[in-house]
């Protein structure tokens, strides 16, 4: 098993040593243009750590208040224990449906959203600009805020071209997203389901909380009939002075515009007709919100309750040098991506799924839990991981060589040492 294990990894560190080239530059340029000299985060970062410690200290509590506060605001509400009752809920909500528009969401990418949804012969359009570019092309994504970034305009405008039957695209930012733009509301008018996830859900206030730079959420939360959002337990604050925190550090941590944010609290209604309240009017006649545990409540059992102050911006992605090195594959499995993504697929898949991505290519160098936003002690996490791992008997053949060595002759280096040396 661990020599199996160890040629994955070999194999995907080969093919990303390969083809780092433009990876590394945006690696480079995200790292020190949109990380190192942003001065916005910093004076957020306190408030927003303490929320996040108590949050998770009372998340039980929060949770229940949130699905009571929620229900009264008309969303039909879901707490799911597991991802197959989360999938199993989603797909009763899209029977009969042939297309489903969504945006970006970790939780659906966490439990296989998109490839349950194809399976069951409901296409799936993405709408944010950069993942619609991944589905199209079938290339691995990257940063998780902007996963299409690695690739070249001319490729990018040569697949959207081809794809889309449309005349040679300019490869050109502007003429790609001038086309994506055109494509993608078409499929957004056609569909009558829209898929979200939630940055926050509000406890206090029964209501879901968005940030996006596109414009793609607000369209598709408001013009297909039915919206269905899916958060972990985790993305669950208690006031609508939290949320803004969340919000603000979510901006911060790229120094992003944040073009819309938005608050949800319900479906589209008016009392304009002899003062009766109508459900469905401009907007969602029908919203619902999926809460997922799956893996959170086992983290906070475990010792890993810092996973739960995870916001999913990347920043441990574009840190990290191993990433810089050997490529997008190395750290990336279904569920998740980065030096974080190996501690997630862990509580979510099992050790064998953090291993195959590389967890004892981790150096231990510490960048990661220094620019996270929420200082989350990622280097501690992947060293209780890779303890694990050895109480189960997965040792690495180059490390299984190096303990032998040490246990014959004192030394890592394979063979007697001379006196004096």
């Amino acid at each position: 098993m661990a020599q199996e294990i160890f040629d994955q990894v070999m194999e995907k560190l080969q093919r990303g040593i390969d083809t780092i080239g433009s990876l590394r530059t945006v690696l480079s340029i995200g790292y020190t243009g949109r990380v190192m000299k942003s001065d916005r985060l910093k004076p957020l970062q306190p408030e927003f750590i303490d929320l996040k410690k108590e949050i998770v200290k009372n998340l039980d509590k929060l949770v229940d208040q949130a699905v009571k506060n929620l229900k009264a605001r008309f969303w039909q509400v879901y707490l799911a224990k597991t991802r197959e009752e989360a999938l199993t809920y989603i797909l009763k909500q899209v029977e009969g449906e042939k297309l489903v528009v969504k945006s970006k969401t970790t939780t659906g990418k966490e439990i296989g959203l998109v490839e349950r949804l194809e399976a069951h012969g409901v296409e799936v359009v993405e709408t944010d600009i950069g993942d619609r570019i991944i589905q199209i092309s079938k290339q691995m994504p990257s940063l998780p805020i902007g996963p299409a970034v690695h690739l070249e305009p001319s490729y990018i405008a040569e697949i959207f071209s081809k794809h889309y039957g449309v005349p040679p695209i300019q490869p050109d930012p502007k003429a790609i997203v001038k086309v994506g733009r055109e494509k993608l509301r078409e499929q957004i008018l056609k569909a009558n389901v829209g898929i979200t996830g939630a940055n926050v859900v509000v406890a206090e206030e029964g209501s879901i909380g968005l940030v996006e730079n596109e414009g793609n959420i607000s369209l598709i939360t408001r013009l297909p009939r039915k919206h269905i959002a899916i958060a972990g337990i985790d993305k669950v604050v208690p006031t609508w002075k939290d949320a803004i925190t969340v919000l603000r550090v979510m901006e911060a941590t790229f120094d992003l515009r944040g073009a819309y944010c938005s608050f949800i609290k319900g479906p589209s209604g008016t009392s304009d007709i002899h003062g009766v309240e109508v459900l469905g009017m401009h907007g969602a006649q029908e919203v619902h919100v999926v809460l997922l545990d799956d893996y959170r409540s086992k983290a906070r059992e475990r010792g890993f309750e810092e996973l739960l102050y995870c916001i999913n911006c990347g920043r441990c992605f574009i840190a990290c040098p191993v990433i810089q090195q050997a490529g997008i594959e190395i750290f990336h499995t279904e569920v998740s991506t980065g030096p974080i993504g190996l501690v997630k697929a862990a509580m979510i898949k099992g050790i064998d799924a953090a291993l195959a991505a590389g967890l004892y290519l981790c150096s231990g160098c510490n960048r990661c839990k220094e620019l996270c936003p929420a200082n989350i002690d990622i280097p501690r996490m992947i060293e209780a991981l890779k303890e694990e791992a050895v109480k189960k008997g997965v040792i690495l053949p180059e490390h299984q060589k190096i303990l032998e060595s040490i246990k014959t002759y004192n030394n890592p280096f394979g063979k007697a040492a001379k006196k004096g040396l």
